[in-house]
């Protein structure tokens, strides 16, 4: 049979056995907790990163586009200017030529 006394050091083993159980598994959760939180972190600022890499590329692209836009533009004012210019000539041509004409015709009424 067992002693009052033995039964007391295995009620006093079982209670620093569960305070020491509870203990490792408080630190065991809060490692666990703190692995999470990191790890979360960690891929937050991933994504963010994802995110910064994503708006740099497109405002590069966004100015590729302007710049883009802006060579067609410029293209289409230069072709357009150049279209006047021809135009004015032929025209300027065309003026001296009647005047020529009235020039002539007016010569020979002369």
């Amino acid at each position: 049979m067992l002693g009052g006394e033995n039964v007391l050091y295995y009620i006093l083993d079982i209670l620093i056995g569960l305070v020491i159980g509870f203990g490792i598994g408080y630190f065991l959760r809060k490692s666990l907790a703190e692995a999470k939180i990191k790890s979360a972190e960690e891929a937050a600022d991933k994504i963010i990163e994802e995110a910064r890499k994503d708006a740099e590329a497109k405002k590069r692209e966004a100015l590729v586009e302007a710049k883009e836009e802006i060579h067609k533009m410029r293209f289409e004012t230069e072709k357009e200017n150049k279209d006047r210019r021809n135009e004015l000539a032929r025209l300027e041509r065309r003026l001296l030529q009647k005047e020529e004409t009235l020039d002539r015709k007016t010569e020979t009424m002369e």
